[in-house]
């Protein structure tokens, strides 16, 4: 992509301090929406920016200025079908998903422009400048059950098998607590896992299938279940809202958001969501610190 002359420059946006290597890590992260558009229109995959990308595309026309990650959402059938012709279609970028790698302890997908660090005059010439490891996070949006009864079942079933993956994350409890709890799930569930490997792994896959228990024609509504079914238990939107994706300007390229962007805004961040707050990430702010300090760490530099 061509990016605008001086785009790469530090900047102000309102009132705060966009540093020049933040401005390269959005211009490498934009390159890496690209590949994924471009493999997207391709296949006739539909895809919308979401969170703070589509807060960010509504409200400032790019990136909201102390973001520093971008956020996409599929609906289930087009991010199965992305998954599937991923591989096909590209070299250069890799996908991380719990089904791609064991050690992945998340339902949320990343895009990444490769696995380490690199400054070769290759990759900074491509990803203009920027040596970090970078890309995008995929979400996925499911269908609620139909019934208010199946949806809390749903949600509850959810919950249980999010709290042993928490649990084992966390370290809460020995490995023979654990395995019984994984044992009264199977009995639950009727599903069995093999010890052998990686339980964690093994219940983030069963979740996902409970994600996706309902199709479009069984329901009115969607959501993403991990959040309906744990933080966000009311982060639920009628299907129409996604229906349909429209190309909004986002710096210098353009972006699709859902059609139902403005109810979603709103519930996801108040009525006044085009006034602009700085807030503090879920993350360290910028996100590259930490993959500077493990490079000097590993080059023995003290910082």
């Amino acid at each position: 992509m061509r990016v605008p002359d001086n785009f790469l420059e530090g900047e102000i946006r309102n009132s705060f301090y966009v540093e020049s290597m933040m401005k390269k890590v959005w211009a490498a992260q934009l390159e890496v929406l690209h590949e994924i558009d471009r493999i997207c229109k391709k296949h006739n995959i539909t895809y919308f920016a979401d969170w703070g990308t589509l807060l960010g595309a509504v409200r400032h026309k790019g990136f909201i200025p102390w973001d520093d990650d971008m956020d996409i959402t599929m609906k289930r059938q087009d991010y199965i079908k992305f998954c599937e012709v991923f591989p096909k279609e590209t070299t250069e970028l890799d996908l991380v998903t719990i089904y791609t790698e064991e050690w992945w302890n998340s339902l949320i997908t990343r895009v990444v422009n490769g696995k380490r660090i690199r400054f070769d005059d290759e990759h900074l010439q491509k990803y203009h400048g920027c040596p970090w490891v970078i890309g995008l996070d995929i979400f996925i949006v499911d269908y609620v059950a139909p019934t208010q009864e199946d949806d809390e079942y749903t949600c509850e079933i959810i919950k249980i098998v999010s709290a042993l993956v928490a649990n084992i994350e966390e370290n809460i409890y020995d490995d023979e607590t654990i395995k019984a709890a994984a044992i009264e799930v199977e009995q639950m569930l009727n599903v069995k896992f093999d010890y052998s490997k990686p339980l964690e792994n093994q219940l983030l896959r069963l979740i996902d299938r409970l994600n996706m228990m309902y199709t479009e024609e069984e329901s009115t509504k969607i959501a993403l279940m991990p959040d309906h079914a744990g933080p966000r238990p009311l982060d639920v939107y009628p299907k129409e809202y996604y229906s349909e994706a429209i190309e909004m300007p986002f710096e210098y390229t353009t972006i699709p958001v859902p059609v139902g962007y403005d109810a979603i805004l709103k519930q996801k961040y108040g009525e006044n969501y085009m006034t602009p707050i700085i807030a503090n990430s879920s993350h360290e702010y910028p996100f590259y610190k930490k993959q500077k300090r493990e490079l000097y760490s590993q080059m023995g530099i003290k910082i």
